[in-house]
């Protein structure tokens, strides 16, 4: 499957996944955990809006990316892109090819969410980032989480 997608394509599917600030998703309630879940809130504690629940999914993948931990990263990806891309031995492959012989440095996440459907576009300060790595990235709210679904 990773001979049918190009460097062109992961690209796409890839602009914007970087490292961002330290620290991470938490577990508390109202807020996407390492794998996105979107936990509710109990007690008196406010939920958190579903832009800072994007803002969160996409800076831990990001993170995760670069990171190279990829399970995590593919823990984000909606089934749809995960078909495309074929398992995660391949997506990892494709993100070497993508952050070969750059330093990604994210430094903001801009989110706009209408209803289940959101774009984030991220702030990478390295200067070999592509062009396309401020393209918004499309992620749409499935199953309880935020998924990418950029492909």
């Amino acid at each position: 499957m990773l001979a049918g997608i190009g460097l062109g394509a992961a690209l796409v599917l890839f602009s914007g996944c970087a490292s961002g600030t330290e620290g991470g998703p938490t577990s508390q309630a109202g807020t996407a955990t390492s794998t996105g879940v979107v936990t509710e809130s109990s007690g008196s504690a406010p939920s958190e809006s579903r832009e800072d629940q994007l803002r969160t999914a996409a800076e831990t993948l990001d993170r995760s990316a670069t990171a190279g931990d990829l399970d995590t990263a593919w823990s984000f990806y909606s089934q749809r892109c995960k078909d495309q891309i074929g398992s995660v031995e391949a997506y990892g492959a494709l993100l070497d090819a993508f952050y070969a012989g750059r330093t990604p440095n994210y430094t903001d996440w801009t989110v706009r969410v209408n209803g289940s459907s959101g774009q984030v576009v991220t702030v990478d300060s390295d200067p070999g980032a592509p062009a396309s790595s401020m393209t918004p990235r499309t992620w749409t709210f499935i199953d309880g989480r935020w998924q990418f679904d950029n492909c």
